[in-house]
């Protein structure tokens, strides 16, 4: 995950502070679906199993103007020297003793609550948290993936995703997809130059 959300102020207004190792916790959940090849192209299969678990998120850094003076609202890591808006964090869902057998190509979904998307699971629509300092640090927080060195078995479309969007952009036939979850960004015949999420 990479997290943009701040204990006060905001990563867009360059008035984000966040004190040193501060987290908040929020539920995550791990959709997985078998890949059903019936039409030629893969679509979303039968569901696997859902999976649901409270992570702690730590909020990213406060803004650093005074290292990063050419994009003052990011925060600045000693490690590599560089500026950054959001703060990676690995999660994991380990799914030993769950009692479920993985085929050998899934499609997988990872959901959780904003307070304006991200669809109402797993925790149900919740109030807005502007009247909180900062907002909510899960409205700041966004999925990533891992390169391909670090996954276990291999990525077969590697340009290719599976997206839940109502943002007809997010996908190369313009949105022209079917009304299923987790539709796939690439329309057929179609690869963009670069992938898509």
């Amino acid at each position: 995950m990479s997290s943009w959300g701040c204990e006060s102020g905001g990563w867009s207004t360059g008035d984000c502070v966040t004190t040193p190792g501060a987290t908040f916790t929020h539920p995550i959940t791990l959709d997985l679906y078998r890949v059903d090849m019936s039409t030629g192209t893969p679509r979303l299969g039968s569901q696997i199993a859902v999976i649901t678990r409270d992570f702690t998120i730590p909020y990213r850094p406060s803004a650093d103007p005074v290292n990063c003076p050419s994009e003052p609202s990011k925060w600045y890591s000693s490690a590599d020297g560089k500026c950054y808006n959001g703060l990676a964090t690995p999660i994991t869902f380990d799914l030993t003793g769950k009692g479920i057998t993985v085929p050998d190509e899934i499609i997988y979904g990872i959901v959780y609550n904003t307070t304006h998307s991200g669809g109402y699971y797993p925790i149900g629509e919740s109030a807005p948290c502007y009247t909180e300092p900062g907002g909510c640090g899960y409205d700041s927080l966004n999925v990533g993936v891992e390169d391909s060195q670090s996954l276990v078995g291999t990525d077969v479309d590697p340009n290719g995703a599976f997206l839940d969007s109502t943002w007809s952009g997010n996908y190369c036939d313009g949105g022209l997809v079917a009304s299923e979850r987790f539709a796939s960004t690439l329309a057929a015949g179609r690869v963009p130059a670069a992938d898509p999420v």
